[in-house]
């Protein structure tokens, strides 16, 4: 495995990479030290704030009896400006020491050059000028029990690449109908939810390359307003990432290692559906440290018309 496993780490979430691995080891064997974390920080936050989105664009939950949501979202995170550029710190034993503004992984592709003594220079590599990073991801909500459903969502992504696998992101969650207790609340749906995600991305001998948990726990809401359905919640997120590179002999360089941990994180979501029957539409906004944008399609069984909280 060589040093593509690094960008593989942060493309694979992007979509395919294409040309963007031929030039992966000059760039970032640069950054085997502090200036790691800041140069791949933009592509781990939007990774977090993609997976936390198209969760859920209703919050109704029957009762009971049998019903299906197979769900197809798509995800996208835009960078500002902000995300293109960290301050970054000479390395090893160029002298004097400095700091500068340099491009992250996302920023323009022109490296940054500082003077050092006896007219020595060092190099902080350009990035790989990404405006945003989506994919698409499927899920399955199957309920009613009490209340109470279950949503399941799976992606399989191949980097096209030799040395490394696929890598696979899972997710499980459940939902309680919390208006149910409330007949106040009527019209308004509101469920509590919790979940879970998993990301891996592995080497041709089955060793992690890339790993990463999130949870989640948060309040929906929603109102049925004929065919419309606004819907907002509230979520508090747990994230951290590990990942590790290898590069090739001929650099001669040990194994790198980083780990990424956030603090809880507060999410806003608002969003709004149209149902027709048994499909619906949606789309929404996420606001959070990083935020993001989805939506979406969903075809539910029975294909019935509802009120809220029946």
């Amino acid at each position: 495995m060589d040093l593509r496993t690094g960008v593989a780490i942060a493309l694979f979430i992007a979509g395919p990479a294409g040309p963007v691995t031929a030039q992966v080891d000059a760039r970032l064997a640069a950054y085997t030290g502090r200036n790691a974390s800041g140069y791949f920080a933009p592509l781990v936050e939007a990774f977090r704030s993609n997976l936390n989105s198209g969760l859920f664009h209703s919050a109704h939950v029957p009762r009971a009896g049998f019903h299906a949501s197979l769900e197809l979202n798509g995800m996208a995170t835009f960078f500002d400006e902000s995300s293109r550029s960290f301050t970054a710190v000479t390395e090893g034993d160029f002298l004097p020491t400095q700091t500068t503004q340099a491009p992250t992984v996302i920023g323009n592709n022109d490296a940054v050059f500082v003077e050092g003594d006896a007219g020595t220079q060092f190099a902080f590599p350009g990035g790989f000028d990404v405006d945003h990073i989506w994919f698409a991801c499927p899920q399955l909500r199957i309920g009613s029990w009490r209340g109470t459903e279950v949503m399941g969502r799976f992606i399989l992504y191949d980097a096209g690449l030799s040395d490394i696998g696929e890598s696979t992101v899972w997710g499980l969650g459940l939902r309680h109908n919390v208006s149910q207790y409330f007949a106040f609340l009527h019209p308004v749906d509101v469920a509590f939810a919790v979940g879970y995600q998993d990301a891996r991305l592995e080497d041709e001998n089955g060793q992690d390359v890339l790993k990463s948990d999130i949870f989640t726990a948060g309040l929906h809401s929603s109102v049925e307003l004929g065919a419309m359905c606004p819907y907002a919640g509230l979520s508090v997120n747990w994230f951290d990432m590990g990942l590790e590179y290898v590069f090739e002999e001929e650099i001669g360089l040990d194994p790198f290692r980083l780990d990424f941990e956030y603090d809880a994180e507060l999410q806003l979501t608002l969003g709004i559906a149209y149902r027709m029957g048994g499909m619906a539409v949606y789309g929404e906004y996420n606001w959070a440290d990083q935020s993001s944008l989805a939506t979406g399609l969903s075809v539910t069984y029975p294909f019935n018309n509802r009120s809220a909280t029946p």
